[in-house]
């Protein structure tokens, strides 16, 4: 990854600061992104404290808004040169997912929210930066989906459909960009110790009327490794697709689930 440019969404915390800080180790060139401007630049001193050699940086970017993420990206470059922008070889595409809830208690208007915080604005990402990845012949594109595309959820019902609806985009995606020395793949979590799977945790121990150390209990149990994952876990499989290595590797997606994930 030496000398390679990262763009990672959702740096700051959880699975998507996994990933950053793993790349950053291998040697790429890392932007952090969060809607919070000054959390992103304080991840990124914080990676650099961590990491003596690395080069990180942050950006702001809200994926509320898909209609900002290419001005935002622009000024990006323009401000930091080759790290920014359309120069980015590789872009890890990781976003919130939408508040729990069963699909009967779902409105047109949490679907209308989801499609566009969760893929237009993935969408307007690619677009932003896939011209410059064709143009050097060479570049990563990387998903960070979820257990729910193979085995949707009941109480992330929109979340579920959703992501889904990524998952079609990115196999076509992966199709017309593979001659172009492109690779689009995902990585399919199952529970990773993050807050969003804590506050999953926290919303079915409130629907039980349990605490959630009991429904985490509950969870790792049915999990044939025994435990949750860890973000650095993720970020390790993530480093690999990303890699020169993973080449001829595309439109494909990588479960990191300790076995969860019961469908073959």
């Amino acid at each position: 990854m030496r000398e390679r440019t990262a763009l990672v969404l959702g740096g700051t915390s959880g699975i998507g600061l996994g990933i950053a800080r793993r790349l950053a180790a291998d040697g790429a060139r890392v932007t952090v992104a969060s809607r919070d401007p000054d959390r992103a630049a304080r991840t990124a001193r914080d990676l650099r404290s961590a990491l003596p050699d690395a080069a990180v940086s942050g950006i702001g970017l809200d994926l509320g808004r898909p209609e900002t993420i290419r001005d935002a990206l622009r000024a990006h470059g323009d401000r930091d040169g080759p790290a920014g922008g359309g120069a980015f070889d590789v872009v890890v595409l990781n976003g919130p997912g939408h508040r729990p809830g069963p699909v009967t208690e779902a409105t047109p208007e949490d679907f209308a929210d989801a499609y566009r915080t969760m893929f237009l604005s993935l969408k307007q990402v690619v677009d932003s930066v896939v011209d410059g990845m064709r143009a050097r012949r060479w570049g990563r594109l990387l998903y960070v989906s979820s257990s729910s595309v193979v085995t949707p959820l009941d109480e992330l019902a929109v979340s579920s459909v959703v992501r889904a609806a990524v998952q079609t985009y990115l196999k076509l995606l992966a199709n017309a960009l593979a001659a172009d020395g492109i690779t689009v793949n995902s990585v399919v979590p199952g529970r990773i110790d993050t807050p969003r799977v804590r506050t999953v945790d926290a919303a079915r121990a409130t629907a039980r009327g349990v605490a959630a150390e009991q429904v985490r209990g509950e969870a790792e149990r049915r999990i044939p490794a025994g435990r949750y994952g860890t973000p650095e876990e993720v970020g390790e499989l993530a480093a690999f697709l990303c890699s020169e290595r993973a080449g001829y590797v595309t439109g494909s997606a990588f479960r990191c689930d300790g076995g969860m994930i019961a469908a073959v």
